[in-house]
């Protein structure tokens, strides 16, 4: 099982759920990436005990930890890892809760 992502709008009505599977999981968070240098995506790390929600500056923070991340992400991660950023850019999104196990 992966994480799941729920996204909200601005008015806190829920919009959708997809996951990070433990695939992409795995590849953001290999020991040997330099995933502990960016201080939102850090929080992701704990496979069992991730519970954040992001919203306003702390979503656009995350973001940005992502989009300057994906330089370590193999090919074979891409599609999934640029979805993931898709999904919670998007203009509606106004809070995101990301869970694992």
């Amino acid at each position: 099982m992966g994480f799941d992502v729920v996204l909200y709008n601005h008015e806190d009505r829920k919009l959708g759920l997809f996951e990070i599977t433990e695939a992409l999981h795995n590849e953001m968070f290999n020991s040997k990436k330099m995933w502990r240098s960016f201080s939102e995506l850090r929080t992701l790390s704990d496979y069992y005990l991730t519970d954040e929600t992001f919203s306003g500056e702390r979503l656009n923070s995350l973001l940005s930890d992502l989009n300057n991340y994906k330089t370590f992400i193999s090919v074979n991660n891409l599609i999934d890892y640029e979805e993931l950023i898709k999904q919670i850019s998007r203009s509606d999104i106004g809070k995101v809760h990301i869970s694992g196990d």
